[in-house]
């Protein structure tokens, strides 16, 4: 809970709003490969406070699964907060790409809590939106970009969300198997793989491993990839 209080902001509404949503929260730990079991009667808010997952569409039943016929819809990492629907056994799963540790809120209770605190209301709205926007950008390289422009696309967006990078040289852990890149956007794993043996020979990517990625330039890549970067992030006081 502590991990929670620390990301999400309170300012403007009442001075017990942190401890009036922890309250409604609930601590759970995923083992990595296990999937957060779905909830028919109510949607839920789920805060990741460490680890990594993929979103993904499903339709085995069980909650631990190593089964290659889902379809990853998003990856997510600590920080996020997911909306997770009310769900059957074929419908979306959370599923821990790394050990998890997660705080799962009944949407509801969470916006009764949180309308009384706009800071709080805006925290969640500008994650929402953008998520949105990665979503938007996501189904817009399926239809127009090439494999390799996918690659390096996915491969700035993951030097900014894991390694904090925007610019120059970056290197970061990849949480997730080639075949999740691949569903994820749209390629078969040999295709991924091939992409990461063109870009490495381009002096653009080096690996070692299966998960440790080396950008050399990030705005190269960028160009590669023909996506424009984010902002750089303002220096810590």
């Amino acid at each position: 809970m502590e991990s929670f209080r620390a990301a999400v902001p309170f300012g403007n509404g009442p001075d017990d709003t942190a401890d009036r949503l922890c309250a409604v929260g609930r601590y759970r730990a995923l083992e990595r490969g296990c999937g957060l079991p779905g909830n028919p009667s109510e949607d839920r808010l789920v805060y990741i406070a460490t680890g990594s997952a993929k979103l993904v569409a499903r339709s085995a039943a069980s909650s631990c699964t190593n089964a290659t016929n889902n379809h990853v819809l998003a990856f997510h990492f600590a920080g996020d907060i997911v909306s997770v629907l009310r769900q059957s056994d074929a419908d979306f799963r959370l599923i821990a790409l790394s050990d998890l540790e997660l705080v799962i809120f009944p949407s509801n209770q969470f916006l009764d809590v949180a309308q009384d605190d706009p800071v709080v209301l805006r925290s969640v709205l500008t994650r929402s939106l953008q998520a949105l926007h990665r979503s938007r950008t996501k189904m817009m390289q399926l239809g127009h970009k090439s494999a390799r422009q996918r690659i390096a696309d996915f491969l700035v967006s993951m030097a900014y969300r894991i390694g904090g990078s925007t610019r120059g040289k970056c290197e970061f852990a990849l949480p997730m198997s080639r075949r999740d890149i691949g569903d994820s956007l749209g390629l078969k794993i040999e295709t991924v793989s091939r992409q990461f043996t063109e870009l490495r020979e381009a002096g653009l990517v080096e690996t070692e491993g299966r998960s440790i990625v080396r950008l050399t330039n990030i705005n190269k890549l960028a160009e590669e990839a023909g996506t424009a970067l984010p902002p750089e992030k303002p220096p810590q006081n």
